[in-house]
């Protein structure tokens, strides 16, 4: 800043004994001091000093340019009225009390009203609002040891870390928390009351009791988050439709987890049915014929007739047609006659229709899912 004024040395020499003021050194004597209409600096008798803001209605007011050197183009602070939000809006002005920094940014304003406090901010959402970015600490509480020792602190990357026990008399509610304690062991049985288990803790507490790979049975519609329906995809097995058997190393079938086999029906061989004998109660025949023979010992020819009438006198009968043929006759031969009754075996006729049987127990569904 250029400042083409008299120090009060050189103002002296204008008035040595004898010397007659020039009017620009009276010029100069006069500008060297404050003028309280022209320079907007009033003290009263019994009153503090008083400065009226340069600049209209509308827009920043300035009022006081502090510099460390005069030398400096631009001040190192510098209070003002109405700061504006957009420098180019005349309208974005903000009523109230600002400091600003040589950049020209705003380290401090107090809003006109209500009172808010916008630091690194001229506008204010709260009673309190602190704007930053990365590179520092939004607010930080030290104590008063020489170390400085932070005890809260926030920061626009980490949020708020506070050194030392928080204390909440009412409800604490948060949609996440952070725990310092990843160990802590959620089964000990002396587990407290008062501590938070962080996320991992929770997770292995978890995953220790529900591995990765556990396949339970679920009855419900939707399929619970972090499990998978056994179906075949989400590297989970296939078990629809299926039973589950327990692993037997002393068995071929069930010596490998992932062995498959069984069918919902089966259609019997012959030599997987059991050994059986089909029985024939059978029947029988009753004759009764103990034989017979034809000669009776007396008579032993037999003889036919000849349709021709008998000849008087020789029987005692005269029929018409009652003449035997004695020339041709034949000898009845003595051999005995009857039944006789041949054994053999009966023939089963086949039945059954040569379809498969049902071969599951009775069943209730319920789904197969996966821990992932």
């Amino acid at each position: 800043m250029d400042i083409n004024k008299k120090n009060r040395t050189e103002l002296k020499a204008y008035f040595n004994v004898n010397d007659i003021p020039t009017e620009k050194e009276f010029a100069d004597f006069i500008d060297a001091g404050i003028n309280q209409a022209e320079d907007n600096i009033i003290k009263e008798q019994g009153s503090p000093l008083a400065i009226q803001a340069e600049g209209g209605d509308v827009g920043t007011q300035e009022i006081l340019d502090l510099y460390t050197s005069f030398g400096n183009n631009n001040p190192n602070w510098s209070f003002n009225l109405n700061p504006r939000v957009k420098s180019e809006d005349p309208n974005s002005s903000q009523s109230g009390f600002n400091i600003k920094d040589a950049t020209g940014e705003s380290r401090l304003f107090i809003k006109s009203g209500d009172g808010s406090i916008g630091v690194g901010t001229i506008d204010p959402e709260s009673k309190l609002t602190i704007r930053g970015n990365n590179d520092a600490s939004l607010l930080s509480v030290i104590d008063t040891t020489g170390q400085h020792t932070k005890i809260l602190e926030i920061t626009q990357k980490e949020g708020v870390s506070i050194k030392g026990s928080l204390n909440v008399d009412g409800d604490f509610t948060s949609k996440n928390i952070k725990a310092v304690a990843a160990n802590q062991d959620l089964g000990n049985d002396a587990a407290s009351d008062e501590k938070v288990p962080s996320q991992k803790a929770v997770k292995a507490y978890v995953d220790t009791r529900l591995p990765k790979g556990l396949i339970s049975m679920w009855s419900g519609i939707d399929i619970p988050r972090g499990w998978g329906l056994c179906d075949g995809t989400n590297n989970t097995p296939n078990l629809s439709g299926k039973f589950i058997v327990g692993l037997d190393k002393n068995k071929k079938d069930y010596n490998k987890i992932g062995n498959t086999g069984g069918a919902e029906t089966v259609k019997l061989k012959e030599a997987e049915l059991p050994s059986h004998t089909h029985l024939d109660k059978g029947h029988g025949h009753s004759i009764i014929d103990p034989g017979h023979n034809h000669n009776n010992g007396s008579f032993n020819r037999l003889v036919t007739q000849t349709g021709n009438n008998t000849h008087k006198g020789t029987d005692s009968r005269n029929d018409k047609g009652k003449e035997f043929d004695l020339r041709n006759s034949q000898i009845i031969k003595e051999n005995k006659t009857g039944i006789s009754i041949v054994q053999d075996k009966a023939n089963l006729e086949q039945t059954g229709g040569n379809m498969p049987h049902e071969n599951r127990p009775p069943y209730y569904v319920l789904a197969y899912i996966m821990k992932l």
